[in-house]
């Protein structure tokens, strides 16, 4: 189930344009050239830029940027990637009226040429979009004596604002093939009201992995990053079809970790059960002691990574479990094995007289046993079905990692998250 979490980008409520920013007042300093810019007194914050555009030219377009430098923490149990950024917005806003010619926007002291610093607190007093992050979980403020937010005037009528923030999204996450999983987590963001054919969006993404300067954090992931596919650009929706833009983090696990934690140490156990198929079968407390011990340390081993491994939907092991389970499996098989031969030992009977065959007419050849003479030969001599055990478990577990490591295709299954 998708579950849809909206935030307004300003919590302040929707207040009239103060005198401060209006045009023509009667105060000396915001007469024409005295500021870069100001706002009709017939300006109304409620009201969308795109409403006073010609007739066939309303469609707005918002542009976001996102400045990323890291995933700061990804929860497996909760299925949730935060993730820093520096979160910008910029839209077109065609009332304002700009002095051209105003020395602000030559001057780089304040921002960038073309472009005017005001406080963040200014927003209030314009329009602002309503946006939504589609599977939103908390969307946190960056303050240190203020809010970590700007806003930035073009002299092309745009308004800029750039806000320094924490999201944690939620990404579907299908933990089947854990520790070889891979996932592709989504952001997106859009109009909360607006459909479409009022208004779209583009964004740009900098990928924090090219900088020259770029650490990435000690997680169990590796990250990559790409901007989000064209099918993910229309969010549809009972209400409408609404324009989503943003990005895309392909995660990978590390499985390198659990490879000494886990699959070594397994493989070991095994390998030293097959020591008990030499070890002389009246040896009871020595070969049953080997392979009991095995059984339940690896079993523990078991019952550790099921405990720390993230929980899959579906019912059925993932790759580690089903890869231990093998393994105890192998462990116990070597354990029926023992039991049989030590049947065989106690439970046999006394051995008898020699059969001989006589072949009529003088007349002597190789006559194959039959099975049922096979079977005393096994009978009497039980130290053949070990021989037998150390070449057919060994070439098992052989065929069984060739077929783990080499051929099983991990692959398959990446979740696409649709946030």
């Amino acid at each position: 189930m998708k579950f849809y979490f909206t935030f307004l980008l300003g919590l302040s409520r929707l207040q009239t344009p103060s005198a401060d920013i209006r045009c023509n007042t009667t105060k000396g300093h915001k007469a024409r050239g005295a500021v870069p810019w100001c706002v009709p007194r017939s300006y109304e914050v409620t009201k969308p830029p795109f409403l006073y555009k010609p007739e066939g030219n309303q469609k707005m377009n918002l542009h976001f940027t996102f400045s990323i430098r890291e995933i700061s923490e990804i929860k497996d149990s909760d299925q949730v990637l935060k993730i820093p950024m520096y979160f910008t917005v910029t839209w077109e806003e065609n009332r304002l009226n700009i002095d051209q010619h105003h020395r602000s926007w030559e001057d780089d002291s304040t921002g960038p040429k073309g472009e005017n610093t005001e406080e963040a607190e200014t927003l209030n007093h314009l329009w602002r979009p309503n946006l939504e992050i589609y599977g939103l979980e908390d969307f946190q403020k960056h303050k240190i004596l203020g809010e970590m937010a700007g806003l930035r005037i073009t002299k092309d009528k745009r308004i800029k604002y750039d806000i320094k923030v924490t999201i944690e999204i939620s990404c579907q996450m299908d933990f089947s093939e854990y520790p070889f999983d891979k996932h592709v987590c989504t952001f997106q963001v859009g109009s909360y009201f607006y459909n479409q054919n009022s208004m779209t969006c583009t964004s740009q993404l900098f990928d924090p992995s090219v900088e020259s300067d770029f650490v990435e954090r000690n997680l169990q992931h590796h990250i990559a990053w790409r901007n989000l596919s064209s099918e993910k650009g229309v969010v549809r929706l009972t209400s409408g079809s609404y324009s989503a833009c943003g990005f895309e983090v392909l995660l990978k696990r590390k499985h390198e970790p659990l490879v000494y934690q886990v699959y070594i140490p397994c493989i070991l156990f095994v390998t030293v059960s097959w020591i008990s198929f030499i070890i002389d079968p009246k040896i009871v407390p020595g070969r049953m002691s080997l392979l009991v011990i095995l059984f339940l340390v690896i079993i523990n081993v078991f019952n550790n990574v099921k405990a720390n491994a993230p929980a899959a939907a579906s019912s059925r092991l993932n790759a580690i479990e089903s890869f231990i389970v093998t393994c105890i499996f192998s462990i116990f098989s070597a354990i029926i094995e023992y039991a049989v031969v030590l049947s065989i030992l106690t439970l046999r009977p006394e051995p008898k007289t020699t059969n001989t065959y006589n072949m009529p007419n003088g007349v002597h050849r190789d006559i194959k046993p039959r099975i049922k003479e096979r079977l005393f030969i096994l009978i009497e001599n039980p130290r053949i079905l070990d021989a037998a055990s150390i070449i057919i478990f060994s070439s098992g577990f052989i065929v069984f990692n060739l077929h783990y490591w080499f051929i099983a295709d991990y692959d398959q299954k990446i979740t696409e998250s649709e946030l």
